[in-house]
């Protein structure tokens, strides 16, 4: 997290961004410090304004499963995103790092309020974050601790339907759109407590809306972790075909539902378990978060997915604002 933070402070100083970073301190344990107290940042700062809500535990527990898991991932997320100040918002994690030439497009563009901007996630080894406040080092890093590129590898169209297949590969690490397009949707749908599959969903409703999928050539880095859904030995199968398709491209597809099928079965057959199986936590099926886009592109069912209260619109939340930097 400090990592991430610091980093991408840095960067925005270094490009004069003016810009925001909310952290949302979701459910903080009561017998340890709220995160706007350990996370020390640099007062000297110009253009960056950074914001910390409090999310308190009286609000988690009032959600099924909230024993299980102490975060509602997109309830989190929609929290910040409603509260937001910026004419663009964009929805990411605490474990990634922008590349310099993420924040300098940034910087040097106009954004088109009427798109929805995807880039491809690259995994990096966690020994990245030795280099965290030297932000030239921290890049060439990056750049030599690759494990996995995340590209699109969904061609062709969504199911049944005649929506392109979009971009969604850990769509959720990064999500820009026009703060008009955030709002009008009510946000991501808040469905469950792992937020299984919002973030592919969002990213149809805003097409739908009209936010087209812009896919940008610069990228950013995400430290490498293991996943609280996937087995392990599901994620080195379906690296080996990223792999593939990073050296050979498109002739490789043919092969991806074997790989699928490889990956399915190996984790079956290793009898591992992931995190949140080993919990018991329900999560939406593909079959069901297909449906709903599907029913959303027939209009069977509106877009928005939740309520106008949605991010917690109808509670006062703790915001320790930076006061400091007025602009926004």
């Amino acid at each position: 997290m400090s990592t991430s933070l610091y980093s991408t402070i840095e960067l925005l100083e270094r490009y004069e961004l003016e810009s925001e970073i909310i952290m949302v301190d979701y459910n903080p344990p009561a017998d340890r410090a709220l995160l706007k107290d350990i996370l020390h940042l640099n007062g000297n700062r110009k253009y960056v304004s950074v914001r910390f809500i409090e999310v308190p535990n009286s609000i988690h527990t009032a959600y099924p499963q909230s024993d299980k898991m102490p975060m509602n991932n997109m309830v989190a997320r929609n929290a910040g995103i409603r509260r937001a100040r910026g004419e663009f918002i964009l929805s990411t994690g605490i474990d990634v790092i922008f590349s310099t030439e993420m924040i300098a497009f940034f910087a040097h563009k106009n954004l088109d309020r009427n798109s929805s901007y995807r880039t491809s996630r690259i995994d990096v080894a966690q020994c990245v974050s030795a280099y965290a406040q030297d932000i030239d080092k921290l890049m060439e890093s990056c750049r030599n601790n690759i494990i996995d590129v995340h590209f699109n590898t969904n061609p062709g169209y969504f199911g049944d339907t005649d929506l392109p297949a979009l971009h969604t590969n850990n769509c959720g690490d990064f999500q820009l759109l026009h703060r008009d397009v955030w709002n009008n949707l009510c946000g991501y749908p808040e469905i469950d407590l792992i937020g299984t599959h919002a973030d592919t969903i969002f990213s149809y409703m805003a097409w739908l809306y009209g936010a087209k999928e812009k896919v940008l050539r610069e990228h950013f880095y995400h430290i490498d972790h293991p996943a609280r859904w996937l087995k392990p030995v599901y994620t080195h199968v379906l690296r080996n075909f990223r792999a593939l398709y990073a050296q050979l491209g498109e002739e490789v597809m043919a092969l991806k539902e074997d790989y699928y099928a490889l990956a399915k079965k190996a984790s079956e057959m290793s009898g591992e378990q992931s995190e949140i199986e080993l919990k018991g936590i329900s999560m939406l099926s593909k079959d069901a978060y297909t449906k709903i886009i599907t029913d959303m592109a027939s209009g069977i069912r509106e877009l928005n997915y939740n309520t106008k209260e949605w991010g917690l619109g109808d509670i006062v939340l703790k915001d320790d604002m930076d006061h400091s930097i007025p602009h926004l």
